[in-house]
């Protein structure tokens, strides 16, 4: 995603998680149903029956998200059907932290600082729902054998701020599209393996992003067809779906998108129907769960705002992002 236009993005949060499927058996009634949503981790689960990659397209920060996550990889079984959790919170260049992290060995706070905060998109994984995740993975592994661990791969582009001085040198990176894919393609799927993916929705959607150029699921479906089939959840914020709609579905659930009530709402460049094959939802109101500010240390204060005049061309004002405004007035 673009610099400018990722943070017109952040100005309204958005109420939105794509998930992509296949074969599921939320997908199973005729284009004349209405929704039909079932409870969301047992669909998930058993959609890795049929396809080995299961991706969640999220609002970044939600902590009705970091919720579900947790509660997914605590579930009975999660291990039996996940072999890799793809993340866009990191990047290659910190997969031994991340590999010695879930693993159990001490990694000091300091270091596992740098996993989410030296990635191509500037201040955007202070959420603590993301450390959250990474340390029920830990304590899931803790319980298997080393053959049955979970791994976290870090799937952004393998930025080096230390060398990026210039905005040019860091859209070298960008769009990290292909970075994802890349990841997911080496190490899952050529390896056989399950992976959950999690990435920003642009990132996921079908027959591409929403300018229309190449995403991951459409660069992976070229070299792997029938790997991914695209599942969408909405709120009434996003896709106008009428509340009333969603006023009895169970938190969090899955439904299918194949009934007409999906080709009548709008979803980016066409219909939620045509974008993906179901719909994830947490509930009606979500929200941001807030970075720890008091954990910003003058230097990395320093240093975020070096990066935010590369990124955005403007400094980083700490007081906007409180008040969810971005980097730049």
């Amino acid at each position: 995603m673009f610099p400018r236009q990722r943070h017109a993005l952040r100005l309204v949060l958005p109420l939105l998680l794509v998930v992509v499927l296949a074969g599921t058996a939320v997908a199973r009634h005729d284009d004349m149903a209405d929704p039909n949503p079932e409870p969301a981790i047992p669909a998930l689960l058993a959609a890795f029956e049929d396809v080995p990659v299961v991706a969640i397209g999220e609002a970044h920060g939600l902590q009705q998200a970091g919720d579900f996550y947790v509660a997914l990889v605590q579930a009975p079984g999660f291990a039996d059907h996940v072999n890799d959790i793809v993340v866009e919170w990191s990047t290659p260049r910190y997969q031994s932290v991340l590999d010695r992290y879930v693993n159990g060995e001490d990694v000091p706070p300091t270091e596992l600082a740098e996993v989410f905060r030296n990635t191509t998109k500037v201040f955007a994984w202070e959420s603590p729902i993301y450390p959250r995740l990474l340390q029920a993975v830990r304590e899931l592994n803790r319980s298997l054998p080393a053959e049955k661990r979970v791994r976290v791969l870090g799937g952004d582009a393998p930025i080096d701020w230390s060398q990026v001085k210039n905005y040019r040198q860091w859209n070298h990176f960008q769009p990290n599209n292909k970075a994802f894919a890349d990841v997911i393609t080496t190490q899952v799927l050529d390896r056989h393996r399950h992976a959950l993916v999690i990435l920003g929705s642009n990132h996921l959607t079908r027959g591409g992003d929403r300018w229309g150029s190449a995403d991951v699921t459409t660069m992976l479906e070229k070299r792997y067809p029938h790997a991914t089939r695209v599942v969408l959840l909405a709120s009434s914020w996003s896709f106008g779906m009428d509340p009333d709609l969603m006023h009895n579905w169970p938190v969090p659930s899955l439904a299918a998108t194949s009934g007409k009530w999906a080709s009548r709402i709008s979803f980016d460049r066409g219909s939620l129907k045509d974008s993906g094959d179901a719909v994830l939802y947490l509930g009606q109101d979500l929200n941001e769960a807030q970075p720890d500010w008091k954990s910003l240390t003058p230097a990395y204060l320093r240093e975020i705002d070096r990066r935010s005049r590369i990124e955005w061309g403007c400094p980083f004002d700490v007081n906007r992002w409180r008040r969810n405004l971005g980097p730049c007035g």
